[in-house]
């Protein structure tokens, strides 16, 4: 994943960001698509109507803030592409650590979103990039 060919996401959430790269290979996506037990998916969110696929390339120095996210996303599958220093932290309302998932590669976390008052967040402290997919399920 290191080589791959990965483009400036220009925002999150409205604002700029210069520390997260995101790859566009459709193919890729296609294959990671493949990989996902969408029979799984559909068990727990049976309502769903599509699985975004995501490559992402966090710098060090990426923070992405506590937040929960668009109301359309139903559930995100995270999975580390490498074994990283960092993952997805989440807490509660006031910001309180509840749990951190794996930061292991061909790890991550499956995390049903608007259930409760949960929120996530992320930041690469380390000096490597840090490699994740994920599939945003709307």
């Amino acid at each position: 994943v290191e080589n791959l060919d990965y483009k400036l996401q220009n925002e999150l959430f409205g604002k700029n960001v210069t520390t997260r790269f995101e790859n566009h290979n459709k193919k890729l996506k296609d294959k990671i698509f493949r990989f996902l037990d969408v029979n799984y998916i559909k068990e727990k969110i049976p309502e769903y109507k599509e699985i975004n696929i995501k490559i992402f390339k966090d710098v060090p120095g990426f923070k992405l803030v506590p937040h929960f996210d668009y109301p359309s996303h139903k559930a995100f599958i995270m999975i580390n592409l490498v074994d990283n220093k960092n993952s997805t932290i989440f807490c509660d309302l006031k910001h309180n650590f509840l749990c951190e998932a794996s930061n292991k590669k061909n790890k991550g976390v499956f995390h049903i979103l608007h259930k409760g008052p949960v929120m996530h967040h992320i930041e690469n402290n380390s000096n490597k990039n840090r490699y994740t997919t994920i599939a945003f399920i709307k």
